[in-house]
C-alpha cells in the first residue's frame, strides 16, 4: 500500500519552500510596540490560565487589505505566555507561522512575512516578542533549506528512499531548531511518519500473510500514543474510504477489499467493517424490497386515495420497526436520487 503522499511535504510547503529558497532572505524591522495602548485596544498576550477564543480575520490588518482568501476565517494557532513573560514554545506557533505564510501567491513573500511579524509584535511584550521573531527567522531558514534538500534527494519512492527523507528531514530540524523547538513544532508530524514508514514496511513484507499482516497493524496501533491516535485515525478512515470507493469502482472482490482494509487499518478493524458491510447490504436489500412493494401500491389503480395510503403506512409498518421508520424517508430520497444520477 503505497500511500507515500503522507511522508512527502503538502503542496503549500513546497511552494512556500520554493519561494522563499528562490527570494534572498527579508529583513524587515520591525514596528515599534505601543504595548499599553495595543493592550487597551485588545492586543493581549495570552496567559497559560485561558485559552482564547478562535480570533477571526478582518478585512483588514493594520489598515491593509488582506487576501481573499483570509477574510472570515480564523487565524489557527497561537502565542501563549508564562507568568513571567517568557514565551512558551509548542505546536501552536508553528501553525500561526504557516498560517500567516499561506498567503504567499495570493500576496507577495515580503508582504506575508510583514504581516505576520506585524501580527507577532502586536500580540506579545518583550522578551517573548524577540523570542517569536526570532523563531520565525529559523522557521524562513528551514524553509529555504527544505527546499534544497527536496532538491538534492534522489526523487524514489522506495520504502528505503522515504526513510532516507525523512531521516534528512529530522536531520535538517535538529541542526536549525534547539530540542524543545523540534519537539514542539514536529514530534507529532514525525510520529505520524513514523508510524506510516512502519505500517508500509508490515504490508510489503512478502512473509507476512494478510492476516499476520493485519495483526501486526493491530499491535502497531495499539501501541501508539493517545495524542498520535487522535491524528493517525482520521488520516486512515480518510485513506480507507478513498481506497475503497475505487477498488469498487474497479470491480474488486470481497478479498481484495479485505486485503486492503488489513494492511491499512488492522485485523479488528477489518471484522468490524466487514460486519457493517453486511449490516449495510442487509438493510438495502430490505429497503429494496420496501420500494418494489411500495410501487405495486402505487401503481394499484383499484384504490382510492385512503386507501392507498393507508396500505402505504400498513407495509412501512410491517416492514420497518418505529426507530427504522425514522430513518425510512432520508433513505428512499437517497434511492431516488441515486436512480436519477
Amino acid at each position: 500500500m503505497n500511500r507515500l503522499l503522507l511522508l512527502i511535504p503538502g503542496f503549500f510547503a513546497v511552494s512556500l519552500a520554493l519561494m522563499l529558497y528562490l527570494q534572498p532572505p527579508i529583513a524587515i524591522e520591525h514596528t515599534a510596540v505601543q504595548t499599553d495602548a495595543r493592550v487597551a485596544q485588545g492586543q493581549h498576550a495570552v496567559q497559560t490560565t485561558a485559552e482564547p477564543e478562535p480570533e477571526r480575520t478582518p478585512e483588514k490588518r493594520n489598515g491593509q487589505p488582506l487576501p481573499a482568501s483570509f477574510v472570515g476565517t480564523e487565524i489557527d494557532g497561537g502565542l501563549h505566555v508564562d507568568a513571567t513573560g517568557q514565551l512558551l514554545i509548542d505546536e501552536g506557533i508553528r501553525r500561526l507561522f504557516d498560517y500567516f505564510l499561506a498567503s504567499i501567491g495570493e500576496d507577495s513573500l515580503r508582504a506575508s512575512v510583514k504581516r505576520l511579524r506585524s501580527y507577532i509584535d502586536g500580540q506579545l511584550h518583550e522578551p517573548a516578542r524577540a523570542h517569536a521573531q526570532r523563531l520565525l527567522d529559523q522557521y524562513l531558514d528551514y524553509k529555504r533549506e527544505l527546499v534544497l534538500l527536496e532538491r538534492d534527494l534522489p526523487q524514489l519512492s522506495s520504502l528505503d528512499a522515504l526513510r532516507q527523507r525523512e531521516a534528512a528531514v529530522q536531520a535538517l530540524r535538529a541542526r536549525l531548531f534547539d530540542s524543545q523547538t523540534h519537539q514542539a513544532f514536529f514530534a507529532q508530524e514525525e510520529g505520524y511518519n513514523r508510524f506510516t514508514l512502519q505500517r508500509l514496511a508490515i504490508a510489503q513484507n512478502a512473509q507476512l500473510s494478510d492476516v499476520a499482516k493485519g495483526q501486526a497493524i493491530d499491535r502497531l496501533r495499539a501501541n501508539l500514543p493517545p495524542d498520535l491516535q487522535d491524528v493517525v485515525l482520521p488520516q486512515l478512515q480518510q485513506e480507507l474510504r478513498q481506497h475503497t470507493l475505487q477498488l469498487q469502482a474497479n470491480g474488486a472482490s470481497a478479498t481484495q477489499i479485505r486485503q486492503m482494509r488489513q494492511q491499512l487499518v488492522g485485523a479488528e478493524a477489518t471484522m468490524r467493517l466487514e460486519a457493517l458491510d453486511d449490516q449495510r447490504q442487509r438493510w438495502q436489500q430490505r429497503l429494496d424490497d420496501y420500494l418494489a412493494a411500495k410501487a405495486l401500491i402505487q401503481n394499484n389503480r383499484g384504490l382510492s386515495a385512503n386507501d392507498r395510503q393507508a396500505a402505504l403506512d400498513a407495509l412501512a409498518s410491517q416492514r420497518f420497526d418505529a426507530h427504522e421508520r425514522l430513518r425510512l424517508e432520508a433513505a428512499e430520497q437517497l434511492a431516488a436520487s441515486r436512480k436519477k444520477g
